[in-house]
């Protein structure tokens, strides 16, 4: 299995298999969302935590919650393409070609 590193090489490389062997490639989407964690604050400290702390900053450095996982795979020659990513304008690039 090929883990390809930009969209644009997972595009132009399934396109190809694509071409080639039209009757047993397929193409898989799997898009998965982590449900946000409950947090739990003592009401004397949220007043505090929301005037101290601005939101753009508290998620800077969160991982990201979304996912979405592209495969192409020819079945009868074996070849799987894969791609990862969890930027949300090239999930929305990606659905649009």
């Amino acid at each position: 299995m090929a883990t390809l590193a930009t969209s644009q090489q997972w595009l132009n490389q399934s396109s190809l298999l694509l071409e080639a062997r039209p009757e047993t490639t397929r193409i898989t989407c799997r898009y998965s969302v982590k449900p946000k964690a409950p947090r739990r604050v003592k009401k004397s400290e949220s007043a505090e935590a929301k005037a101290a702390t601005p939101a753009p900053a508290a998620a800077v450095g969160q991982n990201p919650r979304a996912l979405l996982v592209l495969k192409t795979v020819d079945t009868s020659s074996g070849v799987c393409l894969k791609y990862k990513t969890n930027k949300a304008a090239e999930v929305s690039r990606l659905f649009s070609v």
